[in-house]
């Protein structure tokens, strides 16, 4: 498919989740939308090149990566879970402020998942790369 075509579906995607996150407020869906957003940029900027990495990969490196994504989509739920429990019960945050906070909180908790995730994607490449050289 086109770069242009996978770029245009994670807008697509984060535009969708932005505009029902205002209207209809926090959904676990989010967590899965969230992650095949971030793949559909990464394949629209070259990241992602070609099957061929995937196909020589060791079992232990696909459980590592497997692992590693699902202990970033925990930390990212705990986050989100934990800000909602600040906003909504120990600040009592109403209107856009609490709306701003809840964007706000959502954009920080996915920093911890992009370096934990980043960085083990990032090994697992070079490792690759190294073997391959």
């Amino acid at each position: 498919m086109n770069k242009k075509v996978f770029n245009i579906i994670g807008w697509i995607l984060l535009i969708g989740m932005g505009a029902s996150w205002i209207v209809i407020d926090y959904s676990s869906w989010y967590v899965l939308f969230l992650p095949l957003a971030y793949i559909c940029f990464s394949i629209s900027d070259g990241s992602i090149k070609k099957a061929k990495k995937i196909r020589k990969m060791s079992i232990s490196q696909v459980v590592l990566i497997l692992l590693s994504f699902v202990v970033s989509v925990g930390i990212v739920f705990g986050l989100i879970q934990l800000a909602n429990y600040v906003i909504n019960d120990s600040l009592h945050l109403t209107g856009w402020m609490k709306t701003f906070s809840q964007i706000i909180a959502v954009i920080l908790s996915l920093y911890p998942v992009k370096f934990t995730f980043g960085s083990v994607v990032y090994k697992v490449t070079s490792d690759l790369n190294a073997k391959r050289s």
